[in-house]
């Protein structure tokens, strides 16, 4: 399969083009290996995160980051296209060169699937939004449609029936092994909090959090900042060593229109996470997927206090996120894809 995920721009963070041979990532025209300087984006040249895996699951497949290229796409020889067109959505004027029929031009014998990346385009649940009606025109282009939640929420259903092609859901690859074999160790007895960057998703995670510590004499950790400090001070590996460390990951993301990732990676790991109702907290750790504190603490006593309880809860969200995330499991998903 000769694939490329082409995004048409993606901001200020600090990701090139790559292409990936045999597991590695590289620089998109040199043989020096290639990891983003935005650390969230990857860890290493071996491991990447969310979307940016996809390429990874062909040998001699692309990244494509459009904007360096403009109207001079790379030549390449492709069969499988993953088609993100968002920031650019509805502003022909400032980037005349990110019309769809530039790459079904470029690339006429690839299948063109547009991605549906971020959740929303323009305000959410505002479907007379002009972003999302130009978003509907793009996709309606499209041979096909993937989206990486595993339901069918009301703005994939106002999508399905304006846009008129096969939507197939193909989740987010994640490189389970090497999260594993690097930072699936012994845990310690505590409990990671785990604060995004977005206020409105950390809800009640420090109160419940703090209420659990005091009750049960367990300690927390946390990821410093301050104001004088960049959010993302840590390098990715960095971050990922301090919160796999801990036995207990909570998270209370309130917010139930975004996927989840956060979730992958803590499974991938051995951790056990505790709330939020993102879609994959639903999906890998049903049983505490709310934001109930009364729910969630008698969870977390009974996987305290039982040692089978824990390790079924491990083996259950370990099993499922194989897989769903696991690589040979997201590429029989694209197999799947259907067209129309």
């Amino acid at each position: 399969m000769k694939f490329a995920y082409i995004q048409d721009m993606v901001g200020n963070r600090g990701i090139s083009s790559f292409r990936v041979t045999n597991g590695k990532a590289y620089e998109f025209n040199t043989n020096k290996p290639y990891a983003p300087n935005f650390s969230p984006a990857g860890l290493n040249p071996n491991c990447f995160l969310n979307s940016y895996n996809y390429p990874f699951l062909f040998n001699d497949s692309h990244f494509i980051e459009w904007s360096e290229f403009k109207e001079d796409l790379p030549d390449l020889e492709l069969d499988l296209i993953f088609l993100v067109i968002e920031r650019c959505l509805n502003r022909q004027d400032e980037f005349p060169w990110a019309k769809f029929s530039n790459i079904r031009k470029k690339y006429p014998n690839a299948k063109i699937v547009g991605y549906v990346k971020e959740i929303w385009m323009g305000k959410p649940y505002d479907y007379e939004d002009s972003r999302h009606k130009a978003r509907i025109e793009f996709l309606k282009k499209c041979d096909s449609v993937i989206y990486n939640v595993p339901e069918i929420k009301p703005q994939f259903e106002h999508l399905i029936k304006n846009v008129g092609k096969p939507f197939n859901f193909v989740s987010l690859p994640q490189n389970i092994d090497y999260y594993y074999d690097n930072f699936g160790g012994d845990k310690e007895l505590a409990i990671w909090e785990y604060v995004p960057y977005q206020i409105e998703r950390r809800n009640k995670t420090t109160e419940f959090t703090e209420y659990i510590s005091k009750k049960y004499n367990i300690p927390i950790k946390r990821k410093s900042f301050t104001s004088n400090k960049d959010f993302n001070h840590l390098h990715i590996v960095d971050f990922v060593k301090k919160w796999s460390s801990c036995l207990f990951h909570f998270n209370l993301d309130p917010i139930d229109y975004y996927p989840g990732n956060q979730i992958v990676q803590v499974i991938s790991t051995g951790t056990i996470n505790l709330g939020g109702i993102n879609d994959y907290h639903h999906l890998l750790s049903p049983e505490t997927s709310t934001c109930d504190f009364d729910i969630l603490e008698k969870r977390f006593v009974e996987y305290l206090e039982d040692e089978n309880k824990r390790n079924d809860v491990i083996k259950h969200a370990w099993d499922k996120v194989n897989n769903v995330f696991g690589f040979d499991a997201v590429r029989k998903q694209i197999e799947g894809i259907k067209y129309g």
